[in-house]
C-alpha cells in the first residue's frame, strides 16, 4: 500500500485543517472529540518518532487515560506520554479567577494516575516499558492536559502554567493540535534499521487509528516489548495491528 502515491495535495491539508477548526467550534461532547481524535490519532498526535497512539488506556479497574503517545527515544529509551483531554468548549478560570471544574478535574486525573503509577510499578514495566519505572523526577513518562481553546489573557497563562509545573504537566489548549495539524510534515518514508522502503513507508503512514486499552494490552502480551529502538525492532508487528481511518480511502 502506497499511501504517499503523487504526495500529498496541498488542498487535501487546507481541507483537513478547515474541517477540523469548524469542528472545533460545535460545542460537542468530550467524548466526541476523544473518539475523533483516536480516529485521526496518526494525524494529530504522533510526529517524526512517534508511530503509535493508545486510546483510553486503563490503569488498573478505575483510572483511565484519553491518549498514551510512543515516542521512540532510540537508545535513550521509549518515552510515554499520557493526555487527558477536555472539550474546546471548557474554560481554565471563571470570571473571579478560580479554576473550573473541568479544568479541577483534568488536574485531579494527573495527580491519580501518578500516584496509581508509583504503587504499581510491575504493571508500568510490562504496559509501559522503557529503561525506568520512575514517575515523577527523571521521568520517562510525561503528562499532559488538552483544554478548552487559546488563552491570551498573560495573567492567565501565568497561572496556568505555575500549575501544570505544580503537577508536572503539559497544559494546552485545542488550538495546539490546530497548530500542530498545520506545521505537519507528511513524511513518505520514516526512520527504522535493518528494514525494506516498504516498512519504512508503511511505519510513516499518518492515517491510522489509535489502539484500543484492550488491542495494546494484547500487544503487551504477545512478546517481550523492547524499551530501546521501539519501532524498528517491532515495526512488522505494529504495521499488522494497525487500523486505518477513512482519509486514506479518499487519498486512494
Amino acid at each position: 500500500m502506497n499511501w504517499y502515491f503523487n504526495n500529498i495535495k496541498p488542498e487535501f491539508k487546507t481541507n483537513l485543517i478547515s474541517d477540523w477548526e469548524k469542528l472545533l467550534n460545535q460545542k460537542l461532547t468530550e467524548n466526541y472529540y476523544q473518539t475523533y481524535l483516536a480516529n485521526n490519532a496518526g494525524l494529530f498526535l504522533a510526529n517524526e518518532n512517534c508511530h503509535l497512539v493508545i486510546s483510553k488506556l486503563k490503569l488498573g479497574s478505575e483510572l483511565e487515560t484519553d491518549f498514551v503517545t510512543l515516542t521512540d527515544g532510540f537508545s535513550n529509551g521509549n518515552q510515554f506520554e499520557l493526555i487527558e483531554i477536555k472539550q474546546p468548549s471548557a474554560k481554565l478560570f471563571t470570571e473571579k479567577g478560580i479554576m473550573t471544574s473541568d479544568f479541577n478535574r483534568a488536574t485531579q486525573q494527573i495527580r491519580d494516575w501518578k500516584r496509581w503509577l508509583i504503587d504499581n510499578p510491575s504493571w508500568l514495566k510490562k504496559h509501559l516499558p522503557t529503561v525506568s519505572t520512575r514517575v515523577i523526577s527523571d521521568s520517562f513518562l510525561k503528562f499532559k492536559i488538552i483544554i478548552g481553546r487559546r488563552i491570551t489573557n498573560q495573567y492567565e497563562i501565568e497561572k496556568r502554567n505555575q500549575i501544570g509545573a505544580e503537577i508536572g504537566a503539559e497544559i494546552r489548549s485545542f488550538d495546539y493540535l490546530t497548530d500542530k495539524l498545520k506545521t505537519r510534515e507528511f513524511y513518505p518514508t520514516t526512520w527504522l534499521f535493518d528494514e525494506s522502503q516498504y516498512y519504512n513507508e508503511e511505519m510513516a503512514n499518518p492515517f491510522y487509528k489509535a489502539m484500543s486499552d484492550s488491542e495494546w494490552k494484547k500487544f503487551c502480551k504477545s512478546e517481550k516489548l523492547e524499551t530501546f529502538h521501539f519501532y524498528s525492532q517491532h515495526t512488522k508487528e505494529i504495521i499488522k495491528r494497525r487500523k486505518y481511518n477513512s482519509l486514506l480511502k479518499k487519498l486512494k
